[in-house]
């Protein structure tokens, strides 16, 4: 068994699929209309997008730089904690984008390169449990159970120093990627309990969460309320949609964090189409906590 490096071979291994041949032709035709309809008019709205990725492998790095060098001509990138911050007082006078990146892949090292390049610091989101993690056969048994992917190398402690030391953020993402609502409510707690404790340890104070696979099905208020007990400061999802604020102030414990995800292996044009998207459809509902949860 061995590590892959580039994310055909997680295509491979996802397999060719009739749905996912129909998805890319109806990206390329909405991406041929975002480019026809001055998507960039969308760009300029004040807001806070929360873009996420999760591995920047060999042949995505490219594409990566580039979708950063578009962004930077109309955004200011800001950190998470400062993105949080302006969302909880008002501050959303400008367009704002903010990354972040799930699960500690070591590849998120080509990443931060990267977005240091453009003057963007991101949170990386990791796994106590992965950290270190040397045997590849350990982490392909990971990657497949709880990934559904091929092996991938995580970081490893002096790497996750790295990226603090570069000027990035630590945030926690579960002991080991389960899924919370699988998991009873004092498990829960523990799980929260003992990866901001770890991070905590090592990484010094961390206050933010993100909770693995995103979608508002894998998550509920009951877990929401331990978040904000155990100590954190935000709680992030994966669900599509950003920020807008009419200038009130938001209590913590009403925020939650949508996040638009990139694949930097999209064609270029399918980025900034979601982006884009993502920046027109942006509504004051989308910072609070979901119907969903209620």
């Amino acid at each position: 068994m061995e590590y892959i490096t580039n994310f055909r071979d997680v295509k491979k291994h996802w397999g060719t699929t009739l749905r996912g041949g129909v998805r890319e032709m109806v990206l390329d035709g909405l991406a041929m209309k975002n480019e026809l309809s001055n998507y960039e008019k969308w760009y300029l709205k004040p807001r806070i997008q929360f873009l996420f990725i999760h591995h920047i492998f060999e042949d995505e790095e490219k594409n990566f730089d580039l979708v950063l060098k578009e962004l930077t001509e109309h955004h200011t990138f800001i950190s998470h904690s400062e993105a949080v911050e302006r969302l909880l007082t008002g501050k959303v006078d400008k367009p704002y984008i903010s990354w972040s990146s799930d699960d500690g892949f070591k590849n998120n090292l080509v990443a931060a390169r990267i977005l240091n390049k453009y003057g963007a610091k991101a949170i990386f989101y990791i796994n106590p449990e992965t950290i270190g993690v040397k045997d590849v056969n350990k982490a392909g048994e990971f990657c497949l159970k709880k990934l559904d992917m091929p092996p991938v190398e995580f970081l490893n402690w002096d790497e996750v120093q790295e990226l603090l030391n570069q000027g990035h953020e630590i945030g926690s993402h579960t002991m080991a990627h389960d899924n919370i609502t699988k998991m009873t409510l004092n498990e829960v707690e523990d799980d929260l309990s003992r990866s901001k404790e770890i991070l905590s340890k090592r990484c010094g104070p961390v206050g933010h969460f993100a909770y693995p696979y995103g979608r508002y099905s894998d998550f509920n208020k009951q877990a929401l309320e331990l978040v904000f007990k155990t100590g954190y400061e935000s709680c992030s999802t994966g669900e599509r949609g950003c920020h807008v604020s009419d200038g009130s102030s938001i209590e913590k414990e009403q925020l939650v964090i949508r996040r638009d995800q990139i694949i930097a292996y999209w064609k270029l044009g399918h980025m900034k189409y979601f982006i884009a998207n993502g920046a027109k459809k942006a509504v004051l509902e989308n910072n609070f906590i979901p119907e969903e949860w209620k």
